[in-house]
C-alpha cells in the first residue's frame, strides 16, 4: 500500500453545502431596499447539531466546490470499503459454520 500525504496537505476536504446568502443591508437608498437583495456565497455546515455559515469570497467558490466533491468521493469510498469488510466477515463466518458442519 502506498503512503499518501494527509488529505489536508494534498487537497482539503469540506463537508456541508454551498449556498447563496440573500439579505438586505438596511440602507434605505440601496437597491436591496427595492427588492434586489445582496448575494454572497457561503458554506453551510453543522457542528454538534448546530448549523454554521462561512461567508465566502467569489474567488473561494471553486476551491470550496472541489473540496465538497472530494469529501463526497471520500465518503463513497469509505462506504464501499465498509461494505467490502462486511462481505468478508459474512464469508468468513459462513466458511467457519461450514467447517463445523463438515466436522460433525
Amino acid at each position: 500500500m502506498t503512503k499518501h500525504l494527509p488529505q489536508s496537505a494534498a487537497a482539503p476536504l469540506a463537508r456541508g453545502s454551498l449556498i447563496t446568502l440573500r439579505r438586505k443591508c438596511g440602507t434605505p437608498t440601496c437597491s436591496c431596499a427595492k427588492g434586489r437583495p445582496h448575494e454572497s456565497p457561503a458554506l453551510s455546515y453543522s457542528i454538534d447539531g448546530s448549523t454554521k455559515m462561512l461567508t465566502l469570497r467569489a474567488q473561494d467558490v471553486r476551491e470550496v466546490r472541489a473540496a465538497l466533491k472530494r469529501y463526497q468521493k471520500a465518503v463513497q469510498a469509505l462506504e464501499r470499503e465498509a461494505l467490502a469488510g462486511i462481505r468478508m466477515l459474512r464469508q468468513r463466518i459462513r466458511l467457519q459454520k461450514d467447517a463445523v458442519r463438515a466436522a460433525r
